[in-house]
């Protein structure tokens, strides 16, 4: 029975639930998933563990915290000790303590840490210096994002490191993993539409799943096509960890374009999400733009409200003013883009040209332009430039609606002399309040026009009119057109 003490060397910030986990990391390292005891031990109060699975508290006593500076962890059965200081981090007294209650400390409290030792070689270095969550019920953390995997458009890889809870138990990943799109045992099921064909993920979203393993300690990795559990799991043995979008069309060769030769069914890049790197709204359809750190719709906006969607093949939604596409996307937890942001977001993008056929493309995704190129930018947004216009968040001001001057001249006299007089009025147009679709306000607006919101991009009869810096300032906020729609944005949560 080991014996584990929480020394208090002055008030601190560690409390009771970062107590309980750092006693369970200490107090039997072996155990694959120990039990925290339902009343945390409070500073200074003995705690023993009674076997792999339980720790209790020997007094009993309902958990606390405090407030201050430091505290001292020791295992009184070995003398290893680790001292803990809430807001500069973990410092370990060397070579007493093993990597394992390195990582489990890092882990538990959330805390940084300072100069780990190297015991053994294989030293569980999780970002050190580097603040970590810490979960109890749900935790996750990994050492880096998801990736798909240099050189191969259908494999993408996992951290190097990651733990986490599946349905209460713990597990660590100690080593990369790679999952092929292409390898139908990486696949919950090939039953149905059977996804390790090429063809069949033109365009859709997929999933990455850790799962309980049969045996041990390190998780398992199933890729599927369903957003809630894969086939086959359950939420309690389950849990989603990542995903990321498939090219809908073959994007050909483009010189000097980051997507040159990839494939249908092949995986966009700027696609793949994971726990800790992912969309504050929708995540389905949408590519990061690391220059601005947001996700961006690969696809033009279809659907109105609630429904709002980025998806390959869907009906565009157009002929809605600036106003309501910006509470479609809202709905979904996205914003129209910034100037700057469609700049970057669209570079890449066919320049100069529009669409194939100089026609409406009517649905999304997978287009080609005059020249035979396809529609598509560095990071895989589709259609951005000579499709159709698409709305900013962008104010400008069109001078419009004013009155003729007018201004008499008379000419006489030898050697002639110019009189001028009778000057008409103001040539300004007047302010006054225009009420707003909806019935949910007016705007105080000068002449006929005055507000004006960007459009960008150009439309299918666009030519060389279009492209990535294509603008337009004509279009009023209450405009709706079969020429204009809008696609989303939105920021990263990082988290």
């Amino acid at each position: 029975m080991g014996e584990i003490q929480i020394l208090s060397q002055g008030p601190g910030d560690v409390t009771s639930i970062e107590e309980t986990a750092i006693l369970a990391r200490l107090g039997d390292t072996t155990a694959e998933n120990p039990a925290l005891p339902v009343s945390a031990p409070t500073i200074d109060q003995t705690v023993k563990s009674t076997s792999a699975e339980t720790l209790s508290a020997s007094s009993g006593v309902e958990g606390g915290s405090l407030a201050g500076s430091a505290c001292t962890v020791s295992d009184s059965g070995t003398g290893n000790t680790a001292e803990l200081h809430p807001n500069d981090g973990i410092t370990f007294n060397a070579n007493q303590i093993t990597t394992d209650q390195i990582a489990g400390l890092a882990a538990a409290t959330g805390m940084a840490v300072d100069n780990p030792p190297v015991l053994d070689g294989d030293v569980r270095n999780i970002n050190a210096r580097t603040p970590v969550p810490y979960y109890i019920s749900m935790h996750y953390n990994q050492s880096a994002n998801w990736t798909r995997k240099t050189g191969d458009n259908s494999v993408v890889q996992s951290p190097e490191e990651m733990e986490i809870d599946i349905g209460g138990v713990s597990l660590l990943l100690t080593a990369q993993v790679e999952i092929d799109v292409d390898v139908a045992g990486d696949w919950d099921t090939t039953e149905g539409t059977n996804y390790s064909t090429a063809a069949n993920r033109a365009g859709l979203d997929f999933y990455v799943y850790a799962v309980q393993p049969g045996s041990g300690t390190e998780p398992e990795f199933v890729l599927s096509a369903n957003s809630t559990v894969p086939t086959g799991y359950t939420a309690d043995n389950s849990r989603k960890v990542a995903g990321f979008h498939c090219l809908c069309v073959a994007a050909g060769t483009i010189s000097g374009h980051t997507l040159t030769g990839y494939l249908q069914g092949d995986i966009l890049p700027a696609s793949v999400w994971d726990l800790r790197h992912r969309a504050h709204g929708l995540q389905e359809g949408t590519a990061y733009d690391a220059s601005d750190g947001y996700w961006h719709f690969v696809y033009l906006a279809s659907g109105t409200g609630a429904n709002t969607r980025s998806a390959y093949g869907a009906t565009i939604t157009d002929t809605r003013d600036w106003m309501d596409f910006s509470d479609d996307l809202a709905a979904v937890g996205h914003y129209l883009p910034r100037d700057r942001q469609f700049q970057t977001a669209a570079g890449g993008s066919n320049e100069k040209t529009n669409i194939s056929g100089s026609a409406d493309p009517v649905t999304t995704g997978g287009h080609s332009d005059t020249a035979g190129r396809r529609m598509i930018s560095n990071i895989g947004l589709e259609d951005c430039c000579g499709a159709i216009w698409q709305w900013l968040d962008e104010q400008s001001y069109q001078f419009a609606g004013a009155a003729n001057h007018t201004h008499q001249v008379v000419a006489s006299g030898d050697p002639e002399t110019i009189t001028s007089g009778n000057p008409s009025g103001d040539v300004a147009p007047a302010w006054a309040y225009y009420a707003l679709p909806g019935n949910k306000g007016s705007i105080n607006k000068q002449g006929t026009y005055g507000d004006v919101k960007l459009l960008a991009g150009n439309h299918w009869s666009g030519g060389t009119g279009s492209g990535s810096r294509a603008r337009a300032a004509f279009r009023y906020r209450w405009t709706t057109d079969s020429t204009i729609s809008a696609r989303g944005c939105s920021p990263s949560r990082h988290t």
